[in-house]
């Protein structure tokens, strides 16, 4: 028994000492210098709200699309900068996706892309009157500009036009060749991002970085960090919705059987929102972890987070609690869509509900398709593929790679005391598309706890603005 105790003690001692090891010895490595941000360009601000009035909203039906508020936008960026117009070659593509390419001295190194989407969400008729400004407004007040648009994404937009022009006007030439790539469909379809990818791989190019937006500056995603810090999407979820269907004899809501259609079908609901896939902690979450750790005044959570190997299980617990963390670490499938019955009299013979799946990395959609059908267990659901859109998680871009550190060095020189961490992207992006054509894409816009995304009172901080169009100039400028 003796002998017993002190392997115990034995084993404990030695865990507990690397344990001690890890948590001590991982230190910030947080840019602790003052950054100091150039003026914003003269007519920005009113720029940014000009570019919020042109109400480029993409419909799901493309034969709805208003093409004459599309041109109206494409008149405004030429007006708006000339010397972007003037300067740089320009390629339609599909009528409203735009390649501009400013040639650098060096044609042998690969290009760099700089994205952006111009297209916004259409703001519900409904709400309208609970907005603090007019969605497509453009005012400026209370440190903001608000408006539709003013983050998804047409801040990247401008601050990408303004860097660029203000460096034309100094004629300055990058190194590396710039293209800047502008979508018009990002929020419906995201053709104009394939078609502008076939478009390069008709040319057989390829790409050394391509930025767009996704990541972002938070203060507030660990309360326990005291630094702000910027997540950059190295990769992206993937992405399927399956239609479940239930079957069961209707008639008069007078004399009811014993179940329904929409009890089958809600039953259904029920069990696959009471059990999850599986967590994982994959290699980018675990940086994520493991860089912001180093800066909590939490020990207990430092030494967690340190220790992995150790403590995951945990870690795991823990982080399903909060559905932003949740859903870094599992494959999330949710009820988005519910129809049945035609009248309030009348029992519907069938019920549909639409579940939309976000794919973790190293599964796929027939996994999503297995679980589900597993979960709910019953043959009187009908489990389908939704056929519109299914893509499996992207690939990742390594955060050693030469296009992080470029991205990395950028935001260090615009933001004071900066963690940088990578972050799985849960949403999708027009970037996913130019994977084949790039093994350094990263997600990030300088965007500081932004407020608003699809919904009411979207507005961009004007300082988010002046950290944008300066975190653009040092990735045109800045050397690999």
């Amino acid at each position: 028994m003796k002998k017993v105790l002190v392997g115990f003690l034995s084993i404990f001692i030695i865990l507990s000492s690397i344990s001690l090891y890890n948590t001590f010895n991982n230190k910030p490595v947080a840019n602790n210098s003052k950054v100091v941000l150039d003026p914003l360009p003269i007519d920005a601000i009113a720029h940014m709200g000009q570019a919020i009035q042109i109400s480029t909203e993409t419909p799901d039906d493309n034969y709805k699309y208003d093409s004459a508020i599309f041109y109206k936008y494409r008149q405004w960026m030429d007006l708006t900068y000339p010397t972007v117009k003037a300067r740089l070659p320009r390629t339609i593509i599909d009528s409203f996706n735009y390649i501009y390419e400013w040639k650098g001295t060096d044609t042998s190194l690969l290009p760099i892309v700089l994205m952006a989407h111009y297209d916004v969400v259409p703001v519900e008729a409904s709400a309208v009157k609970l907005w603090h400004a007019k969605p497509y407004g453009g005012e400026v007040k209370e440190g903001y500009i608000w408006g539709r648009g003013a983050l998804d994404d047409k801040a990247s937009m401008v601050s990408i036009l303004e860097a660029t022009e203000q460096l034309l006007k100094t004629s300055f030439q990058p190194k590396q060749t710039i293209l800047l790539c502008f979508g018009s469909d990002e929020e419906s379809n995201g053709r104009g991002a394939l078609a502008m990818v076939k478009y390069f791989k008709s040319q057989h190019q390829r790409f050394d970085l391509v930025v767009d937006e996704g990541g972002e500056i938070s203060t507030e995603d660990m309360k326990d960090v005291k630094h702000p810090i910027a997540s950059i999407g190295v990769g992206e979820k993937g992405y399927v919705t399956l239609v479940l269907t239930a079957q069961k004899e209707g008639g008069h809501s007078s004399i009811p059987g014993k179940t329904s259609s929409i009890d089958l079908l809600s039953k259904a609901i029920y069990k696959l929102r009471e059990k999850e896939m599986p967590a994982k902690i994959i290699p980018p979450i675990k940086a994520y972890l493991t860089r912001t750790s180093a800066y909590t005044d939490n020990f207990w959570k430092k030494m967690s987070l340190s220790n992995l190997w150790l403590f995951e299980k945990w870690v795991l617990n823990d982080m399903s609690e909060a559905p932003a963390s949740n859903a870094l670490i599992r494959t999330t499938i949710v009820p988005t869509v519910f129809n049945s019955g035609v009248r309030d009299n009348v029992i519907p013979t069938f019920a549909t509900a639409y579940v939309n799946s976000r794919i973790l990395p190293g599964e796929t959609q027939q996994d999503v398709f297995n679980f589900v059908t597993k979960t709910i267990n019953d043959t009187q659901i009908k489990v389908t593929y939704y056929p519109n859109y299914s893509t499996l998680p992207s690939s990742t871009t390594d955060i050693n790679s030469s296009a992080f550190k470029r991205v990395e060095k950028a935001i260090n020189a615009t933001i004071d005391n900066v963690v940088i961490a990578p972050v799985i992207m849960v949403g999708a992006t027009d970037s996913r598309s130019y994977r084949d054509l790039s093994d350094g894409v990263v997600n990030f816009s300088p965007l500081t706890n932004a407020k608003g995304y699809h919904g009411i009172d979207e507005r961009l901080l004007i300082t988010d603005l002046q950290k944008g169009i300066q975190y653009y100039t040092l990735l045109i400028k800045g050397e690999k």
